[in-house]
């Protein structure tokens, strides 16, 4: 007997890799693979620090009501994605789910070598999704989260 195995993720339905692996399909990000979960969680405190503040600066939403709590962080490596053409290379995308609801993430170039503040899980960075206004973005981030 000779059994197949596919490359699809094996995913249950109702999970959050589930969940997170829909969000990324019907974006129209095709998965190469899943490469599990990670929880994150903050503290006001730190929302001032690296990497907290490079995460928030390419959501859309802001942190207030996940302060001390766990978001689940799916994390895929994806095709089709805007810094597919951009880089040349893979892209690791982490969809953040709080609660059984995606509440944003983060794409990466999935490369050893790079670094930097990441994009949104549209490609965008930090600059584009705070309106091209990111030095007063981090002042107002500063004033409000800071010390």
């Amino acid at each position: 007997m000779l059994l197949l195995a596919g490359c699809e993720p094996n995913l249950e339905k109702g999970s959050n890799d589930e969940l997170a692996k829909q969000y990324l399909l019907k974006k129209g990000y095709s998965i190469k693979s899943y490469k599990g979960s990670h929880v994150y969680s903050f503290t006001r405190e730190e929302l001032v620090d690296m990497p907290h503040i490079s995460i928030w600066a390419i959501q859309t939403v802001q942190p207030d009501q996940y302060i001390g709590k766990d978001i689940i962080q799916e994390i895929f490596i994806v095709k089709n994605h805007p810094l597919n053409k951009i880089y040349g290379t893979k892209v690791e995308a982490r969809v953040f789910i709080f609660n059984g609801d995606v509440i944003g993430g983060t794409s990466y170039p999935a490369d050893d070598g790079m670094g930097g503040w990441g994009y949104s899980l549209d490609g965008k960075t930090a600059e584009e999704v705070q309106d091209n206004n990111l030095e007063d973005w981090i002042g107002e981030w500063n004033k409000k989260y800071g010390q």
